[in-house]
Order: C-alpha cells, then structure tokens, then sequence
C-alpha cells in the first residue's frame, strides 16, 4: 500500500513525539532518584543502584571519671606456685579528658579512635599482704592511705565492619588495637609485721615518705561486635563487646626503702571488656554522648627481674610475677560532624 506525503509526515511526527516523550520520562525519573526500568519485551528489571553513602568524619572531646582495682603479685614457683606476696591498688577516682574521632566510610566501613588520659592525679589507696611460709596464713601486711595514681590513660583504635542493617539497627564486627596504662606512688601508712613471732610487730612509717612506686601497662589486638540504634531523630544507643587472649603485659615495682626494683613482663593474658553510649541530638551536627565502659584483664603470670641495687645483684624469677587490672569509666563528651 502507498504512502502518502502527508502520511509519511504524519508518521514522522508521531515517532517524534514518542521519542520525545520517552526521552522526557527517563530524563524525570533521573532526577528523582533510582527507578526500576522493565524492558516492553522482556520481565527481567534492571536496577539502577544508589550512589554510595558519603564519607563523614566525627570528632568528640570529653571528661571522664575512673575507679579500679589492680593487683601485682609475687610467686614462687618451686612451691606449688606459692602466693608469696599480693600488693593491692586502689583507683578510687581519676578524672579523665579524652578525644575521640569516628571516620564513616560508605554504608559498612568505619574506623574509630579514643584516647583517655588524666586530667590530675587521681586518689587512691594501697595494701601490701605476704606469706612467708606457704600453706599458712598471711604474716605481714601494710596499709597506705596516702596513694596519689600518677599515670592514666587508654588509647583505643578500630575498624567496624557492618554486616547487618535493618530500618534504625545496625550490627557491626569490630577488629581494634588497645593499650592501658596506669601508675601509683604510695607514702607513709603503717604495718604489722611477723618478726620473731606471728603478728607481732607494728608501726608506722613517717608521713610522706615515699614507699613503692608501681607502674603496669597492658596492649593487644582485640576483637567483638558492636550495635547502634536510633530510636528518634535526636536519640542514638551504641554498644560493643570486645575480647582477646593475647594480651601483653609490663610492670615496674620500686622498693624505695629498700633500694629495689623488679621488672615483669607477660604475655597471652585474656581481656574482656563492654561499653555503652547514648547520644542525644542537640543540633543537626551537634550531639551530646553519655557513656559507661567496663574492662577487665585477666591474671596473668609471668617472668620477673629483681634489681638489688645497694648490692649490685640481679635475680631472675621464672613465672615469678603476677598482675591484672579492672576499671570502670563514666565519660560526657560532645560530638561533632563533619
């Protein structure tokens, strides 16, 4: 069959305007965002994926207040491992100022920092309880009031892996790298002591004399798992749990009275420690985090140098060291992102 001129510009109109109007449709939904387009002649749809979430950086400062308990302990081995002495320290407060930063990459990467370290020295107290003869009860104890905690800081870097994200939950696997330090000095106090008996001396030393001085530091890799929440557009709770049986340790004792410093070191320790945090929304960019963190090292034994300086004599002591550590911290920080 013929076409006509006017048919043929008919047509070619046609086609135009449906080309056009086409054209226009896609061109709409582009910028409306991700669409599903279906093919006239097929069922299958082909998806256009979001564009990636942006990077966003977080940085938080803050105060804190801690209290704890570590332990240093002497052993002797070639006793069925006798306890021979335990030396007891109180973290009874210790103000803290800490900075933290949170690097969000995508939807499912992030990396976080937290650094904590003391505003003063902090208060504590100290006792110091031996066992001369194993089997038997302690035979020698002092007590020092008059402990000041000079070291204090925990530093704390991951990486967050997503791997669950359902509506306002998300779950995350975390791998990270911690290392504590704590430190105290202990003066004055007063003692009872067996000497030629059981229990049967005591006294106290002067005022400000400085006694023994302590110091223990504990690094390792970790891992655990995390969650966030936002229940409001203002309210957000986080949480994590983290474990690991490689903790490395160092401790350094020093007998001022007596001119003597042991040196410890340890390895393979457990540690196993929580925290929590809810932040509350003051601005679109501004936030305000209160939380709570617990962590809790293990007992570990291990080698012990012993330095008798007056007498120029060194003494070695296989697995003749003990140390652990537990702390609990509040902090209040402000949050910021970029």
């Amino acid at each position: 069959m013929k076409t006509t001129s006017a048919g043929r510009k008919c047509i070619g109109f046609t086609a135009a305007m449906g080309t056009a109007m086409v054209f226009a449709g896609l061109s709409s939904a582009s910028a409306a965002g991700p669409v599903a387009v279906a093919p006239a002649e097929t069922s299958e749809v082909v998806v256009v994926a979001p564009e990636s979430a942006p990077v966003r950086f977080t940085l938080g400062v803050g105060a804190g207040y801690l209290s704890g308990e570590s332990k240093e302990f002497v052993y002797w081995p070639e006793y069925n491992n006798h306890k021979a002495s335990e030396l007891t320290w109180e973290i009874d407060n210790l103000y803290m100022v800490g900075v933290t930063g949170d690097l969000q990459v995508g939807s499912w990467l992030s990396f976080s920092f937290d650094g904590w370290f003391k505003a003063t020295d902090g208060e504590g107290t100290m006792d110091d309880y031996d066992w001369q003869v194993p089997g038997y009860e302690w035979t020698d104890w002092s007590h020092h009031e008059d402990t000041d905690v000079t070291d204090g800081s925990i530093i704390d870097v991951s990486a967050n892996f997503s791997f669950f994200q359902n509506y306002n939950v998300v779950l995350t696997g975390i791998v990270g790298y911690k290392r504590d330090n704590f430190g105290w000095e202990s003066r004055g106090g007063y003692y009872t002591y067996s000497s030629g008996g059981f229990r049967n001396y005591s006294g106290s030393f002067a005022d400000g004399e400085l006694g023994i001085s302590y110091e223990q530091t504990m690094d390792t890799f970790y891992g655990g798992l995390g969650f966030s929440a936002e229940f409001t557009h203002r309210f957000r709770l986080a949480g994590r749990v983290i474990y690991s049986p490689f903790v490395q340790g160092e401790a350094t004792d020093y007998h001022h009275l007596r001119n003597l410093v042991t040196y410890d070191d340890f390895e393979d320790g457990d540690l196993i420690a929580f925290d929590i945090t809810g932040t509350f929304g003051l601005t679109e960019k501004l936030g305000l985090e209160i939380g709570f963190s617990y962590q809790s090292y293990d007992t570990m034994q291990g080698d012990s140098e012993w330095h008798f300086n007056d007498q120029g004599v060194v003494t070695y002591l296989d697995n003749g060291a003990g140390m652990d550590q537990t702390s609990t911290m509040l902090t209040a920080s402000l949050q910021y992102s970029f």
